[in-house]
């Protein structure tokens, strides 16, 4: 593997071509065709990659494969691609090199990877390719499959200069990763997006809703974390798709906990990537579910283009957090607290600057929260 990740590492940095004519050309009409048939793509701004870890755990248990394609990565880019069987992922290396070289292109990160993914499945015998799309939909690199299985987990604001400053305008991307669904999985939204995902997109045959397999159930959406919301968006999905009963699985719901990574006891020390306002509403409703503490250090990092004013600000409404910016330049593009300094003290808001180190050693319940490129330094650092 050690010639791919050379050839990977010579790719950070440069960005997707978004040439999703060209991708097709990747592809055969037949392998395009049987993509479609069976890749299960899921789309969202929160939630992706755990409903597409619980579809691949559901087929399992009902003897169904997958290959999983998520991300980013934390710690190796081998965790983007996953599956039960041994998968040698550098054998279509030569492939990708010599589609780059015909076209006369040089492929972003996601893109090599995504095609790697794609022809590793086409060449296994596994049953599912379950695909996680990047930032968007319409021109995410995934939606050269055009997957007639849609999961769409929720809608938020995140990306917006590329997605658009309304729910709605987020739904008209996200839902469009595919011009030819047979099956819409849709998770937890709104009430007036329902009604519009509803009443529109023709493009989009059969629709299921998570809030009417809930109703179903007897279960109170708002009584339910975030995670296990997505792990019945998980279960509505495999079921519907094996046409088979696989309700008795709600009995594992109580399980299913916050999403988020305890990777410390005493003193609690908690890892999570909500990096957008919807991901850090839902983290902080699964925290205080579980723990009780009166004080709790909060130790932030995000990328450029967050709404850092609006996530800083809920955080301290709670009233119970102690704000620390990680400020170290420790992953691509983060955000810098200092460019805030006007906002944070018109606005009162009390924090101090730390490091990963700070936030490793720390006496206190802690959480380490925002990109998942800090959560995953953190985690090469070795420090858990």
């Amino acid at each position: 593997m050690k010639e791919l990740e050379k050839y990977l590492n010579s790719k950070i940095g440069i960005s997707n071509n978004k040439n999703l004519e060209l991708l097709k050309l990747f592809f055969t009409k037949s392998q395009l065709d049987d993509l479609s048939n069976r890749t299960i793509a899921v789309v969202g701004t929160n939630g992706k990659t755990s409903t597409v870890n619980f579809i691949h755990q559901l087929l399992k248990k009902n003897n169904k494969s997958s290959l999983m394609f998520t991300s980013p990565h934390l710690v190796e880019y081998t965790e983007r691609i996953q599956s039960d069987k041994n998968l040698n992922l550098e054998s279509n290396l030569d492939l990708v090199k010599d589609f780059e070289e015909k076209n006369n292109t040089i492929l972003g990160y996601f893109e090599t990877l995504f095609l790697l993914a794609s022809q590793l499945f086409l060449d296994s015998e596994l049953d599912y390719f379950v695909s996680e799309a990047g930032i968007g939909g319409k021109l995410d690199t995934t939606s050269v499959i055009q997957s007639q299985n849609v999961v769409l987990t929720s809608i938020g604001k995140d990306h917006q200069d590329l997605l658009g400053y309304t729910d709605h305008e987020v739904l008209n991307q996200k839902i469009y990763i595919s011009s030819n669904i047979k099956n819409l999985f849709v998770g937890d939204i709104n009430p007036e997006l329902k009604n519009l995902i509803l009443n529109n997109y023709p493009h989009s045959k059969v629709k299921y809703f998570l809030s009417d397999f809930i109703n179903n159930l007897n279960i109170e959406m708002s009584d339910l974390s975030a995670n296990q919301k997505n792990y019945l968006l998980a279960l509505n999905t495999v079921s519907l798709l094996l046409e088979i009963n696989i309700n008795n699985e709600v009995n594992n719901l109580g399980t299913i906990e916050g999403r988020f990574e305890i990777v410390n006891q005493n003193p609690l020390k908690v890892l999570d990537g909500a990096h957008n306002l919807d991901g850090i509403k839902h983290f902080f409703k699964d925290y205080e579910n579980q723990f009780n503490y009166e004080k709790t250090d909060v130790f932030v990092g995000f990328k450029k283009g967050k709404d850092l004013e609006s996530i800083i600000s809920y955080i301290k409404s709670k009233n119970k957090y102690s704000i620390y910016f990680i400020q170290e330049n420790s992953f691509y593009d983060q955000e810098n607290s200092s460019d805030y300094l006007e906002y944070f003290q018109k606005e009162n808001i009390e924090y101090r600057v730390a490091s990963l180190e700070a936030f490793s050693s720390n006496k206190n319940p802690s959480i380490l929260l925002g990109s998942l490129y800090l959560i995953g330094e953190y985690k090469k650092r070795k420090l858990v």
